[in-house]
């Protein structure tokens, strides 16, 4: 009886130990799969917080396995934010309304901590946190996007040396990634919202693409990780050409404009199911886009960048801050927080015009490739309406 107890006990922790590699990685597959470095680094100056159920900004744990429930749920829906560029000297940026936004509105924005409204709402909540390496503006896009090699930097005093020196073979939407999968390897419930501001647009672009792409590889096997909305809040899209290796993929980019790379990965992530939300304000942010990146000299491949990103993208010209806050300076950090009050507020019900934000993937997914205009002026939320922008 003890020898069949024994062996019951073993194979269940055997069959437990499986479950678990294929519910992340399957690179237990041997021959089937191919081997991808998901190990997890935590002694860093950069990673994914997530926040506990006090909703408070100081109550949050960086990324690991088997996290209490306070803080990652697997039942429960999940809302990743990156930021983006962040010049030296300025504050560490937090979950909830920016100082710069409640000025520039004068006050109409509200002083809003969005972790604590968005776990009232059922929400686990993570913040992408990488500002001690997103200071060098001209090379973000290596960081985020590329394994780079620090010997090869010749500026050993630049922020750039730093990040890539921290990354160690690696990129920050890869590490992003791997966060995902350690923390989210059980996830049960299907929504799963990934939001960017200005560079952190490229942020989690890049890895709603990884993300898919090792999920079609049979990487990962739990599609409970994968990302059904990516949310693009004045997203910085750049002309610049970019080469190098992806993080975790078989894929060189070879002197590519980064918004081709970006306007690719849009129509990927579309094409697997998931629906991207472009909210513009900013004007050389929202035009470029849409009208053509400036960046790209090539006239033909610049046409055919912008027909990528109109027609895989719910387009949202958030004209309703620009007639109030000015097209450019402060009202890029207005989009930002717009975004955010917009998703709370439409999921409590007090936006009901369409399209929005707060809407699931599935009813977005009806307004893919085309363009609108918030009506309005200000920080409008109970006034917020759309007009459909029909091409002549």
């Amino acid at each position: 009886m003890k020898k069949v107890l024994i062996l019951t006990i073993c194979f269940v922790l055997i069959v437990s130990s499986l479950t678990l590699a294929v519910a992340c990685d399957n690179n237990d597959k041997a021959g089937s799969v191919r081997e991808v470095d998901m190990s997890l680094r935590t002694d860093t100056k950069y990673g994914l917080y997530w926040y506990g159920d006090s909703g408070e900004l100081d109550d949050a744990v960086i990324s690991a396995e088997n996290l209490p429930t306070q803080y990652y749920d697997p039942s429960k829906p999940t809302l990743i934010y990156s930021h983006g560029w962040k010049p030296a000297g300025e504050d560490k940026e937090t979950l909830s309304t920016l100082a710069k936004t409640y000025s520039k509105t004068g006050g109409d924005s509200g002083n809003v901590n969005y972790v604590k409204e968005l776990k009232e709402l059922g929400y686990n909540v993570a913040f992408w946190d990488w500002h001690d390496y997103a200071k060098d503006l001209d090379m973000l896009h290596n960081e985020i996007w590329v394994v780079r090699s620090a010997e090869n930097i010749e500026d050993k005093d630049s922020n750039y040396y730093a990040a890539v020196s921290a990354l160690d073979g690696r990129s920050f939407a890869g590490e992003l990634v791997r966060s995902m999968c350690a923390v989210m390897k059980d996830a049960t419930d299907q929504e799963v919202v990934l939001v960017g501001h200005s560079f952190g647009g490229q942020m989690v672009t890049a890895a709603a693409y990884t993300l898919y792409k090792l999920a079609e590889e049979g990487v990962i096997t739990n599609k409970n990780i994968l990302p059904d909305r990516v949310s693009l809040a004045d997203p910085y899209m750049t002309g610049v050409n970019m080469s190098g290796q992806m993080d975790m993929l078989e894929e060189s980019i070879s002197s590519q404009p980064v918004a081709k790379k970006a306007a690719d990965s849009f129509e990927y992530v579309n094409s697997q199911g998931a629906v991207i939300d472009f909210n513009g304000a900013m004007n050389t942010i929202t035009y470029n886009a849409y009208e053509g990146i400036t960046g790209i000299k090539d006239k033909e491949l610049r046409a055919q960048v912008t027909e990528k990103i109109k027609n895989n993208t719910v387009y949202i010209l958030q004209k309703c801050l620009t007639r109030a806050y000015g097209g450019m300076g402060d009202v890029h950090n207005v989009s930002r927080d717009y975004v955010l009050t917009c998703f709370i507020e439409g999921k409590k019900g007090n936006i009901t015009a369409v399209p929005n934000v707060s809407m699931t993937a599935s009813e977005l997914k009806a307004y893919v490739g085309r363009q609108f205009d918030l009506n309005g002026e200000g920080f409008l939320i109970e006034e917020y309406s759309a007009t459909e922008v029909v091409a002549d």
